[in-house]
């Protein structure tokens, strides 16, 4: 599905904006990734509609320290 993302960084206001192709639409609160060495991006706004450029939704995404996800996650 194509997904126009918009991610920022916690201390950047500026948004990157790409259009990415996922399996799926992200859902709010879960992370995405650009590349398999890239940055995690927590989901903080899902916006599900159609566009003229053919994206079937609009996600805004915030980096997280992914060793604190996981650290979160697995220990507690």
């Amino acid at each position: 599905m194509k997904v126009f993302l918009h991610t920022r960084t916690p201390q950047k206001r500026d948004w990157t904006n790409e259009i990415r192709e996922f399996a799926r639409i992200p859902t709010l609160g879960e992370y995405v990734s650009t590349s398999g060495h890239g940055p995690w991006h927590k989901v903080e706004l899902v916006v599900h509609c159609p566009f003229e450029c053919g994206c079937d939704a609009e996600v805004y995404a915030v980096e997280v320290d992914h060793n604190e996800v996981l650290q979160a996650a697995l220990i507690g």
